[in-house]
């Protein structure tokens, strides 16, 4: 025979359990702060409920199973509503996480407003049948209490995030169904061995899923509907922080400031927002889609350093697409001189290269050149861009287009050395940018962490140097034939005369045969893993929650390392298969990088 504790051990915290160990590398402050918010909230609320059904006599316990009581709830009881939230929260997180949150915002009036009151009217008259139905002593009383009960703080809910509940319906409904049905299970076995009884004289005497009453069912669904819903409340309340940061400027901490924020964040609306902001990330997001591997990476982190890294990858990525498919030379030397002076007014009033603002604030730029000259879709990225400047320095952005400058020289590198001093430029200063952005998440003081700790500064350029190996052994075939380059160290290649002739001049890269090609390739992933043993212990100064999904990153993209040397013929651009990145997510998030967390 099993106690109510027994019922927890075995059937809660062991799937509890299982839970904690998927989700544990995407687990943030953020997440484990929610969690416990909610499970407090929960614990209060709730014993609101069992005092009033208990002491009126629609619920009873058997003594000898349960550990003991505090007023006229059994432990187990209070223990019981602490590991629902646990369970369903971590279940939730795994079905919501996957989605950019600024996508959940409702920009439009009329359909918010809908959204918004119709609900609200209808739990205003379930709580009033619901009071009506609550007498003491009658069948309806259980129902008519869980009614009462549970709308009022259902119609707060709703009245913040009923909207961003709507957007995200799909995860959020099915991150309610599962749980629902397993706590059904439990329910049925807690009430088969004897845990709990319903006074007959205050239910309904229902029964459904095989013997549960309805009242305790109903009960299952609307706790579990509440926890997915509190859930949804703390995320729009964070998303709308990150996403309109000037507006709302404290960063993650435990402070009154903070938290004042979050109420003011939950309880506004999305339509009194500026939409350019969102319509803005939409750009960055849809250029994010178009890359597999920066792509997949980007959801291994947090809500707020994936928007921050969407807004980089989306402007580095556009900058270099205007560089690089501007047919005519003199337009592309025109675009290049406008993100120099888009980079020097936004970083105009910076006392240094690597000087950085620790407060939200909004630079003023003249719009007028830059709607002129840029496309839609660039000026929204620029847009994007500018809001989030205040955290980053100058000096990578400069180098940036700098390398971009050699690009359109047509520079070649005589050697290794060369050729690293060019991969700063591009990719060591990303791995910069990376890192500014975390530092600014995580409330590190950004000047004392330059002058303290400037290791990880370096090895973050020597991560992104390792990673444009990888990248030139990719697009061996695809720089010349597109452009006519090579970046290859052109005292490495066999023939420099021959070879330079038919990868620059000819674009014909195909002509040198697969196996010269993947000869090639395979010197550039050399020098690439000799970087990422040199740099991957820099991951140890990150956060501990970071370091698993940061590495991962890495792998995924070195990954391209084994397409590039298992095609039989040599790709036009190598690209893994999702199943490969999945098997590389799995070994370096569950296994490998547990090294670098524990």
């Amino acid at each position: 025979m099993l106690t109510y504790m027994d019922i927890h051990l075995k059937y809660t915290l062991s799937v509890i359990g299982v839970l904690a160990l998927i989700t544990r590398p995407f687990l943030c402050r953020m997440e484990t702060t929610k969690i416990a918010f909610i499970s407090t909230v929960a614990l209060l609320y709730t014993t609101l409920c069992y005092n009033y059904t208990i002491l009126n006599g629609a619920r009873t316990y058997s003594p000898e199973k349960v550990s003991g009581v505090i007023g006229n709830i059994p432990v187990d009881e209070y223990i019981s509503v602490v590991l629902q939230v646990v369970l369903v929260s971590l279940w939730a997180y795994l079905c919501v996480r996957w989605k950019h949150q600024c996508l959940n915002f409702n920009h439009d009036k009329q359909s918010y407003q809908t959204i918004r009151w119709m609900p609200i009217l209808l739990l205003n008259v379930t709580t009033a049948i619901g009071y009506g139905l609550a007498v003491p002593g009658q069948q309806t009383f259980y129902l008519g209490s869980i009614m009462c009960w549970a709308s009022p703080v259902i119609m707060v809910m709703w009245y913040g995030a009923g909207n961003y509940f709507v957007k995200n319906l799909i995860p959020s409904s099915f991150a309610i169904a599962i749980p629902t049905l397993y706590l059904l299970l439990v329910n049925r076995i807690a009430l088969k061995e004897d845990v709990w009884h319903l006074n007959k004289t205050t239910s309904l005497n229902v029964s459904v899923a095989n013997g549960l009453p309805l009242e305790e069912a109903l009960f299952t669904f609307i706790t579990t509907a509440m926890i997915v819903l509190a859930g949804n409340c703390y995320d729009k309340a964070y998303s709308m922080i990150i996403t309109f940061s000037l507006i709302y400027p404290h960063q993650f901490s435990f402070s009154r400031s903070f938290i004042g924020q979050m109420f003011k964040a939950f309880a506004t609306s999305e339509y009194t927002m500026p939409s350019i902001v969102t319509d803005d990330l939409k750009y960055c997001i849809k250029l994010l889609d178009s890359s597999h591997s920066f792509g997949t990476s980007n959801y291994l982190f947090h809500t707020a350093i994936r928007l921050d890294l969407l807004i980089i990858y989306g402007f580095t990525r556009i900058t270099d697409n205007m560089v690089d498919d501007e047919s005519d030379f003199e337009n592309k030397k025109i675009k290049l001189k406008l993100c120099y002076k888009f980079i020097n007014e936004l970083f105009a009033d910076r006392k240094s290269d690597f000087d950085v603002k620790s407060y939200p604030q909004e630079i003023i730029i003249d719009w007028k050149e830059y709607e002129s000259e840029l496309t839609e879709e660039e000026l929204a990225i620029f847009r994007a861009f500018s809001r989030i400047a205040f955290l980053l320095p100058r000096k990578p952005f400069e180098e940036l287009f700098d390398g971009f400058q050699l690009d359109l020289s047509g520079t070649l590198y005589k050697n290794v050395n060369d050729l690293l001093i060019y991969f700063t430029l591009v990719a060591g200063s990303f791995g910069a940018m990376c890192v500014y952005i975390i530092m600014y998440r995580y409330n590190i003081d950004k000047y004392e962490f330059v002058e303290k700790d400037d290791y990880l500064i370096r090895k973050s350029y020597q991560i992104g140097n390792g990673l444009q190996f990888v990248n030139i052994a990719r697009d061996l075939v695809r720089d010349s034939e597109a452009w006519g380059r090579c970046y290859f160290p052109t005292e490495l290649l066999d023939d420099e005369k021959e070879d330079l002739r038919i990868l620059c001049q000819e674009k014909k890269p195909r002509s040198m045969g697969d196996k010269k090609l993947q000869r090639y390739a395979r010197m550039m992933i050399q020098l690439a893993d000799k970087h990422q043993l040199e740099s991957v212990d820099a991951i140890n100064r990150l956060p501990r929650e970071l370091r698993g999904p940061i590495l991962a990153s890495t792998e995924i993209y070195r990954g391209l390392n084994y397409a590039i040397q298992s095609s039989p013929t040599f790709p036009h651009k190598a690209k893994l298969t999702k199943y490969n990145q999945l098997m590389i997510l799995f070994k370096i998030l569950y296994i490998k990088s547990m090294k670098y967390v524990i």
